[in-house]
Order: structure tokens, then C-alpha cells, then sequence
């Protein structure tokens, strides 16, 4: 394993000292949380520690919770995805963030990791994120100068980056509460059933959906995917091809057409880009093809 000696690790014990210390150490601090990936990124050499780790962990009283408003749920950031799997609240409002959680690791890796932990570390396989990105998920960013809130389709700019500041520390996830959810959908393709990177991750929601003289017409719809794109990413286009529109197998052929042009696979070590390209498209049609079950 890599030296650590010359890391100086800081373990706050309030939110308020915590972003202070970001403001004085900015884009020298590394932020531990869980860590399930920073200590795996220490182990294999692909983090030189050196400078300053911020441990937040000690702040679960402040950023551990799960909790209902009228119209939003908000969920800390050291939430760890055993709390989210067992979530009673979550299993009604968000159950494909719950089906993301199951597919996050073993139970160890569970019991340990943080939703918090998963958005920032901005990998473009990240389990939580498409189920997120389907939730019309917001993300808090919290500095000295106080919080921040913005939609998680916005904070991915490039592959592994983010838009939050080196002074900022992500305390926050709130979901919109929506009525009359007809489907939330989340699959996960990966070589492996249990605790293997995806190949692909395609989650959606659909609400408002009624029925008409012409069959099933579709209200709203979001949708979310992961190991498509340099970062996880919501299809606008998709969804509004779709939104509005009577259930077809013409709508959901265009729909995946549109896919087809928003999301950019590559080949690598689990898969080929023709693969993932087909494999997104069909979960698309499971998810269309389930709403028609369901209206």
C-alpha cells in the first residue's frame, strides 16, 4: 500500500467546521466519506496521497437521514445504500434508487458506502446515479457561504468531473414526490448477477400515463442511464418523443431511434459499443412494454 504519512486527515465534527476547512484547503482536500472507493483507489496506486483528507464521517448526525416533505424527499449524503435498500419511505417513493441500492456490492460494501460518496465520485457506471437522473433528482452543494441546489442532469460536465467548487461538500439529494406513478423501472446489465460494474444501466419513470379512445397515453416519463456516455445522462430527447403520446410499437420504435442518437457507448474490457447500443435499446422497450401491462 501506498505512504501515508504525509496526509493530514481531518475529522470535523459539524458541518460548519467542515466547510471551513474546505474554504482554507479548496483543491488540495481529497473528502473521505465511506470509503469504498477512495481506500480501493489508495490500494491499487491510483491515488498518491499526499496533501489533506477531510473525513466527514463523523457527521452522520447532520448528513445521515432520510426524510419526507409534501413535495420532496431529501436524503443526506452519508446515507449509506443498506439505509436507502431498507428504506421503507424510499421503497414507496424511489423504488428504483432502492433497486439501484441492492445492485451496490456486497452487503459490506452497503453497509459502508454513501449516496453522497456515489454522485461525487462521478463514475459513468455509478449504480445510483441513472435511478437518480429518472427521480428529476436535485443535488445540495454546501460551502461557507452557504448552500446551493441544482439538478444532478447538470452536474456531470465531463467524465468523472463535476461542477461543485473545491470549497463546496455535497450535503444533500432531494427527490420530487410525484403523484399517480404508473412505473418506476431500473436494470442493470453487467457480466456478472451480483457485485460487477455495469455494462449498461437503464432506469425511468412514468406518471400522469391515462387511458384514451386511441390506447394508453403516456403523461411524463424520465430516463436515465449509465456506461452509454462519458458521464450518466438523461435522455431529453427520448422522453419527449415519448411524453404525450399514445403507447405504439411506432412510439416505441422512435423511441429507440432517439436513444440511439443521445447516448455514445465505447468498447472496453466488459463490452462493445454495438452491445451496449442494443442492450439500451431493449431495456428502453421492456420499460415501454411494461407500461403497457400496467395502464
Amino acid at each position: 500500500m501506498n505512504d501515508v504519512t504525509n496526509v493530514e486527515v481531518f475529522s470535523p465534527e459539524s458541518l460548519v467546521s467542515a466547510v471551513q476547512v474546505l474554504a482554507e484547503a479548496g483543491a488540495e482536500a481529497r473528502i473521505l466519506a465511506g470509503g469504498t472507493d477512495l481506500m480501493v483507489a489508495l490500494e491499487k496506486g491510483l491515488w498518491r496521497p499526499q496533501g489533506f483528507v477531510l473525513d466527514i464521517s463523523r457527521l452522520s448526525a447532520e448528513l445521515r437521514y432520510i426524510k419526507v416533505e409534501e413535495d420532496e424527499v431529501r436524503i443526506g449524503a452519508l446515507t449509506s445504500f443498506a439505509d436507502i435498500v431498507t428504506s421503507p419511505l424510499l421503497a414507496v417513493e424511489a423504488a428504483s434508487l432502492v433497486a439501484a441500492a441492492r445492485e451496490i456490492g456486497a452487503q459490506q460494501i452497503q453497509n459502508r458506502a454513501t449516496i453522497g460518496g456515489n454522485i461525487m465520485n462521478a463514475s459513468p457506471a455509478g449504480d445510483s446515479m441513472p435511478a437518480l437522473l429518472a427521480l428529476d433528482a436535485r443535488v445540495v452543494l454546501t460551502s461557507n457561504e452557504g448552500p446551493r441546489t441544482l439538478p444532478l442532469f447538470s452536474f456531470f460536465p465531463a467524465y468523472r468531473e463535476t461542477v461543485a467548487k473545491p470549497s463546496e461538500l455535497l450535503t444533500e439529494v432531494r427527490i420530487t414526490r410525484r403523484k399517480r406513478v404508473t412505473q418506476d423501472y431500473f436494470r442493470k446489465v453487467a457480466p456478472r448477477s451480483a457485485q460487477a460494474i455495469s455494462k449498461v444501466i437503464l432506469a425511468a419513470r412514468a406518471w400522469d400515463m391515462d387511458a384514451s379512445s386511441e390506447g394508453s397515453r403516456l403523461g411524463s416519463v424520465r430516463i436515465g442511464v449509465g456506461s452509454v456516455a462519458p458521464t450518466p445522462l438523461r435522455l431529453f430527447e427520448t422522453e419527449r418523443v415519448l411524453e404525450g403520446k399514445v403507447l405504439t410499437p411506432s412510439l416505441m420504435a422512435a423511441a429507440s431511434r432517439t436513444l440511439e442518437t443521445e447516448i455514445s457507448p465505447i468498447d472496453d474490457i466488459r463490452s462493445t459499443a454495438e452491445y451496449r447500443r442494443l442492450v439500451c435499446c431493449r431495456l428502453l422497450e421492456e420499460f415501454l412494454a411494461n407500461l403497457l401491462l400496467e395502464s
